[in-house]
């Protein structure tokens, strides 16, 4: 007998607090920031149909349920080959690069 999906296994680790979005960042209801960042990708078009189909039933944003699938992935990674170590991105100051004066 084919046990049915059960979405609570796969949505565990979401908040049910609700979110305000101001400009790149997202906050939730508490004092944390998380920076968010848009992608583009190329999905095969079954799996899109079905991840819709699954967001629309259980009342869930697309970009959560993104969240939890690539949590587990980055989760299952680190599991075999240790934690991933992101650097922090070198930001430069555009008027020192160019040689011009910061009108800011």
């Amino acid at each position: 007998m084919k046990k049915e999906f059960d979405m609570s296994d796969l949505l565990n680790n979401l908040t049910s607090e609700p979110e305000v979005e101001t400009g790149r960042r997202t906050r939730t209801g508490s004092k944390e920031k998380k920076q968010m960042e848009h992608v583009c990708t190329l999905i095969e078009t079954s799996q899109m149909a079905k991840v819709r189909a699954i967001a629309d039933r259980e009342g869930i944003a697309l970009k959560d349920i993104f969240a939890v699938g690539l949590n587990m992935a980055i989760a299952s990674y680190e599991s075999k080959n240790g934690e991933v170590r992101v650097k922090k991105a070198k930001r430069g100051n555009a008027s020192e690069v160019f040689g011009v004066e910061d009108e800011a």
